[in-house]
């Protein structure tokens, strides 16, 4: 390892300042705190990223995870400027969905920073990822749980998140990792108590800012005047909410500064934006909305709107929730109905926010006691606890000293837990007998807050499956409300055969699903994003790329040459070599190495051999290659299966029955993904013409299938005959995959599996 590095001056060259009190404590500490709890805007990111830049023993992967959309890329960008300035050339990966444009999962021994939406980066961990292939979940499971250091910011703002990720931390602990996994929660406001879960006990280990903090250059922030107003609003009906609080906008605002109106539902913000709009004219403010449900593109530039310094007659803007956190923006004036406290004390940090104003007006639109379905998406009894809270305030200045000082419960919905049996549940990824998965949305988001990841596409509404449309690319993605897409034609991606297929209109949509609409049937507007209009017809975005995964894609066995068999044997033995020589101790390393140097044996099969041959279109030149020998890759693609469904890794594993010991067969079985925790048939498949009646079949692969001899890094492989017997219910196989599990835990076994995975991944670049 590298020595330490002086903190203190990669604090000052990072950021070009001097660090605060507890930043100091922070970079000199041996050991992160389980806890970071301080206002907002007093450098969190950078507290968070400092250290670790550091230590030269802290875990490779840095993981942010926050709780909204419109943090992330903002969040990535402070990195990014951080490391340009130290002259870092450490990579900062976004996760939000869609096709990346850089595969992070590639680089497990390279130090990197990870930036994602709780919902994103959580699923993941869970063996579920959101908008990823699910043949890849296993590998994003192993690397996410294993050298990591997660940040988790705005922990108040989680909700059942928070539990998974206090479970998580304690479930690491008690199954054991094969590198280390740290976790960090880091807030204003921190529920200790919520941290306390039946697997993890929170240590204490917490900072705060310091006497030295408050007394000093913080002072300015923590002091800032913030003098409360009251707006009674309890008469006002919700069909005329947005255009009276336009109203008190327009009364509050000061030319040539910034507004800011936060509210507690879209449908309000967007019925904000629109009076606003109306009224301004010619001239006027420029208005702009924010929330969660844009494509990225369009956050962006309403961001950056937003951000710009006001010009003479100034900006309001219009926001819900996501304003709360992260965000570096400030506001000479606050307009925010009544949130759960804690919500509140985020909310006045986007108000005089470092002082740089001599007044600032804070205006409580308050609308009294609400019923619970106006209430929503907070609970009535937090609205009212926060309520009676403010009233002391009115008049008054709420700085973040004097908000400090203050407490409010707030009610503490239960939580779904994740226990020890629900985690090694996740870690089988294939779906149940139904065709349905696991649900991990519970352990997630609320139930009021479950989504889906929609994107636009010229198709007929009236096609039932269709083949043709690449997979979904990130900036085409919005996240709606699982409910917002109920009445529409949508189709969801069949993993099995590769298709888009129409979902009926009474049929279930898991939360976290990535789901195709029709853009002729609108839906989305680029200034105020997510509509569900018909009216509003979204522009279809330019969406190059691949089609997405299936059972029986083989992307990789195209190259830009002919590879033999043997050949890549060696190279993915390589690749292994070096990844386990850096990531594992001796032990575990020797059975990715075995694993990786017999991974493809099964590509012998003479179903695979076809496949990649058939890609040939002069028969001459087929015969050539045939006769030349055993194939790994092709240099063309195009070439289909003659047995749909076969799985090269499945022949792979079997043929290893007697030459490697049960560690090496699994992670060879289940190195793309397919074949894991057991052997079974692909749901409708059929056994294959010319098989023996009643024979038993899987994945394309027969009983009794001939598999010629094999040259490998370590000799030859004897020519075989293929035996499925260990895929019977209750068989070898899946007692075997079980065994592994208890032994070595999930962390450890998806770890391995996942650097079999790039390996081969390298291997095959």
């Amino acid at each position: 390892m590298s020595e330490p590095r002086d903190a203190i001056d990669l604090f000052r060259r990072a950021t070009g300042f001097e660090p605060y009190d507890y930043q100091r404590e922070l970079v000199e500490r041996d050991a992160p705190p389980d806890v970071i709890e301080v206002p907002t805007g007093a450098g969190k990111t950078f507290a968070a990223l400092i250290p670790w830049l550091a230590d030269p023993d802290a875990p490779r992967r840095l993981v942010y995870a926050l709780p909204m959309r419109t943090l992330v890329e903002q969040t990535a960008d402070v990195v990014r400027r951080a490391l340009e300035r130290l002259g870092e050339a450490i990579p900062v990966h976004v996760l939000m969905g869609g096709v990346e444009t850089a595969d992070w999962r590639r680089d497990p021994d390279r130090r990197m920073v990870l930036v994602g939406t709780i919902d994103m980066l959580l699923s993941r961990a869970l063996n579920r990822g959101y908008g990823e292939s699910r043949f890849a979940w296993p590998v994003s499971f192993g690397l996410l749980n294993n050298d990591c250091r997660w940040v988790f910011d705005e922990v108040q703002l989680m909700g059942p998140a928070r539990t998974t990720s206090a479970q998580l931390a304690g479930l690491r602990r008690r199954l054991g990792v094969s590198a280390p996994c740290q976790t960090i929660w880091m807030s204003a406001t921190v529920d200790h108590d919520a941290l306390r879960t039946i697997d993890h006990e929170p240590g204490g280990d917490v900072v705060r800012l310091s006497a030295a903090d408050r007394a000093g250059p913080l002072a300015g922030r923590l002091d800032a005047v913030k003098t409360v107003v009251r707006v009674d609003l309890a008469d006002a009906a919700r069909a005329q909410l947005g255009a009276r609080i336009a109203e008190v906008a327009v009364d509050r605002h000061v030319p040539g500064t910034r507004t800011l109106v936060v509210v507690n539902r879209v449908d309000t913000a967007q019925a904000i934006h629109a009076a606003l709009r109306r009224r301004r004219g010619a001239v006027g403010p420029d208005v702009v909305l924010i929330h969660s449900r844009y494509r990225p593109p369009d956050r962006a530039a309403r961001l950056a709107e937003a951000l710009a310094d006001p010009g003479p007659e100034g900006t309001i803007v219009v926001a819900t929730q996501v304003i709360e956190a992260g965000i570096d923006l400030s506001s000479a004036t606050l307009l925010t109905e009544t949130a759960p406290f804690s919500s509140m004390v985020q909310r006045l940090g986007r108000c005089n926010r470092a002082g740089e104003h001599a007044e600032a007006t804070v205006v409580w639109l308050d609308r009294g006691t609400l019923a619970e379905r106006d209430a929503a998406p907070y609970h009535p009894d937090d609205l009212d606890a926060a309520a009676e809270a403010f009233r002391g305030l009115v008049g008054e200045s709420a700085s973040p000293a004097r908000l400090s000082g203050m407490r409010v419960a707030e009610r503490r919905s239960p939580d779904a837990v994740l226990r020890r049996v629900d985690l090694l549940d996740l870690f089988d990824t294939a779906p149940d007998l139904s065709g349905a998965d696991v649900d991990v949305s519970p352990f997630i988001r609320p139930d009021d807050e479950r989504t889906v990841a929609v994107f636009f596409r010229a198709v007929d509404p009236d096609r039932v499956r269709f083949d043709d449309e690449p997979a979904p690319q990130r900036d085409e993605l919005v996240t709606v409300p699982i409910d917002a897409v109920r009445r529409r034609a949508r189709w969801r991606f069949d993993h099995v055969d590769g298709e888009w297929v129409r979902l009926r209109e009474d049929e279930r949509v898991p939360p976290g699903s990535t789901i195709l609409l029709a853009a002729g049937e609108g839906g989305y507007d680029a200034e105020r994003g997510w509509t569900g209009a018909k009216g509003d017809r979204p522009t279809v975005l330019d969406a190059p790329g691949a089609p997405a995964e299936a059972l029986a894609s083989d992307a990789g066995s195209v190259a830009g040459a002919w590879v033999t068999l043997e050949e890549h044997l060696a190279q993915t033995e390589r690749a292994a070599e070096a990844l386990a020589s850096r990531l594992l101790p001796p032990d575990a390393g020797e059975a990715v190495r075995a694993a990786a140097a017999l991974h493809d044996v099964g590509k012998a099969h003479p179903a695979f051999q076809a496949m990649l041959l058939g890609t040939l279109a002069d028969l001459d030149e087929r015969e050539r290659r045939r006769a030349a020998g055993v194939w790994a890759k092709s240099a063309t693609a195009g070439g289909r299966h003659v047995r749909p469904y076969f799985r090269h890794e499945l022949a792979s594993a079997l043929a290893l029955r007697d030459d490697a010991d049960p560690l090496v067969r699994y992670l060879v079985a289940a190195h793309h993904g397919r074949v894991r925790m057991s052997i079974r048939p692909a749901p409708g498949e059929q056994l294959p013409d010319g098989a023996p009646p009643a024979a038993r079949f899987a994945l394309g692969v027969v009983d009794g299938d001939e598999l010629p001899a094999v040259a490998t890094p370590h000799g030859e492989l004897a020519a075989r005959e293929l035996a499925l017997d260990e895929m019977e219910l209750g068989g070898g196989w899946s007692a075997m995959a079980a065994d592994l599990l208890e032994d070595l835990g999930p962390f450890r076994l998806a770890y391995l599996e996942a650097l079999v995975r790039i390996a081969d991944w390298r291997a095959s670049a």
